[in-house]
């Protein structure tokens, strides 16, 4: 009965090794001991000093003004189809912080801390003053508190948020 036992496990057991060492290169998991390879600080060595705060973007890329960027004309006409795609655009991905007219009292600023910095006032004459390349260029990095929209509106679609913000601050200064 034992030797049963002990031919039956020879049997499956020799294989199942060999199948494990001609394995073993493919699955290849790492498994480091070595007490060099870890983030520490070494011998003579000063710990990293963090960054003052605001003044590195960690969440985003930095922002690129450039003279070009701030130069580039509006590609896309204010043309009726525009500013009707900019109006859907604008009420989904703007009008919760901004507010439907663009003044920045959309509904979710109610529930903002009082020291928090409010959404910027698109219809303030301050804001008018601004290129349509440099309110294209908040919309994709985002400013502030307002994140990047560039994962979430194309190219397009930014400039027609950027003609209707147009229409708001025309509507706003009659």
């Amino acid at each position: 009965m034992i030797r049963r036992i002990l031919l039956t496990f020879v049997i499956f057991a020799i294989p199942a090794v060999i199948v494990l060492l001609f394995s073993f290169d493919v699955i290849n998991i790492q498994f480091t001991s070595e007490m060099g390879d870890q983030p520490s600080i070494g011998p003579q060595e000063s710990p990293l000093q963090l960054s003052p705060p605001d003044s590195v973007p960690v969440s985003r890329p930095p922002y690129l003004w450039s003279a070009q960027s701030l130069a580039q004309a509006n590609p896309v006409p204010a043309d009726p189809v525009s500013l009707q795609r900019g109006a859907i655009l604008f009420s989904l991905n703007c009008a919760v912080c901004h507010g439907l007219t663009g003044q920045g009292d959309g509904p979710v600023v109610k529930f903002w801390s009082k020291d928090a910095r409010t959404p910027a006032n698109l219809t303030d004459p301050q804001t008018a003053k601004l290129s349509d390349s440099a309110i294209y260029t908040f919309i994709s990095q985002g400013i502030g508190a307002m994140p990047p929209l560039r994962e979430n509106l194309t190219e397009r679609q930014r400039w027609d948020v950027v003609n209707y913000v147009r229409t708001l601050q025309t509507q706003a200064a009659k």
